[in-house]
């Protein structure tokens, strides 16, 4: 099963950790060891602050992990509004596109939209994009070799 992390500096009086969910659940929130453990991960969403330098301490983090997120899924949501929204986006994107991230961005425009419904879909979008790479590469083709797309079944 893919990984996906949504990752978030805390505290922060603006992007806020829902509560763990029950047992099962399959969500857990705890604190990021070591920068290097985000490699573990299919996928990567950015959960930065409107304002202030918190967002900085994550992008930051990604300049220390060089190759290990290529071609991993990465997002960035934010609670940034107006005018501001879009440099505080790039500021999470720029950095994972320069480590060969596939990328997966919300729309730059504000959106009508709540908050919490806008990250819960691009959460899901995120996943649903981890899975299409996830199955591509378990098919193992070789450039070299010929396709034969009668034998190429999806289920």
């Amino acid at each position: 099963m893919p990984k996906l992390l949504v990752l978030f500096h805390a505290p922060s009086s603006d992007v806020v950790a829902p509560a763990a969910a029950p047992e099962g659940g399959g969500r857990t929130h705890r604190t990021l060891d070591r920068a290097e453990d985000i490699a573990v991960y299919d996928g990567l969403i950015l959960a930065l602050p409107a304002a202030g330098d918190r967002g900085a301490v994550l992008t930051n983090m990604l300049a220390a992990l060089g190759g290990s997120l290529l071609n991993k899924v990465g997002s960035a949501v934010t609670t940034a509004e107006g005018p501001g929204r879009t440099p505080v986006l790039w500021s999470a994107l720029a950095p994972m596109a320069d480590r060969g991230m596939i990328l997966v961005p919300v729309p730059f425009t504000d959106t009508q939209e709540p908050a919490a419904e806008s990250a819960r879909r691009l959460g899901k979008r995120v996943a649903e994009v981890i899975a299409w790479v996830t199955h591509a590469r378990s098919h193992h083709h070789h450039d070299h070799a010929p396709h034969d797309h009668q034998s190429h079944h999806h289920h």
